[in-house]
């Protein structure tokens, strides 16, 4: 039987971790959007604090799925939370509950200081969205606005 595991990544993952980050790109159809590389992310994860955290599911020591979040300050609530940006599991392991184990790792990072998380779902991912619910996630449509450095110089 294979093994899963879920632990903290660090900074010697970093091209796994970027492999895995293309993956997602390919799967979403937005590769011209990836602009990191393994470079920037050891950078990431080798800062003090690391700017992103991320955990790495390993299936018989392979890379299958990652979590990545960063902390924000929400100044509505006046408290900090985990921003998750990103959940994957490449297509062969889906379904083998590695996505779960993925988000019960990012609960249990965010328990330890009593954080909440966010994140962005498209709306027309329905799978996803149903995976969330089950997690006990709650779901409110927004639309995401991006304002690129050059179109916010443009109205300079």
């Amino acid at each position: 039987m294979a093994e899963l595991t879920v632990r903290r990544a660090a900074a010697a993952d970093a091209a796994r971790i970027h492999a895995l980050m293309r993956a997602l790109a390919e799967h979403e159809g937005l590769t011209s959007y990836l602009a990191a590389t393994p470079y920037t992310l050891e950078q990431a994860l080798s800062a003090q604090p690391p700017r992103a955290a991320f955990l790495l599911a390993e299936v018989d020591g392979r890379a299958t799925g990652f979590v990545s979040w960063t902390r924000v300050y929400g100044v509505w609530r006046g408290a900090d939370y985990l921003n998750l940006d990103d959940l994957f599991v490449v297509e062969a392991a889906r379904g083998a509950g590695v996505g779960e184990a993925l988000m019960r790792g990012f609960a249990a990072e965010a328990a330890v200081e009593g954080l909440s998380g966010r994140w962005e779902v498209r709306t027309d991912n329905y799978g996803a969205r149903r995976f969330y619910a089950r997690l006990g996630a709650d779901q409110e449509e927004k639309v995401v606005v991006r304002w690129s450095a050059e179109a916010m110089r443009a109205v300079l």
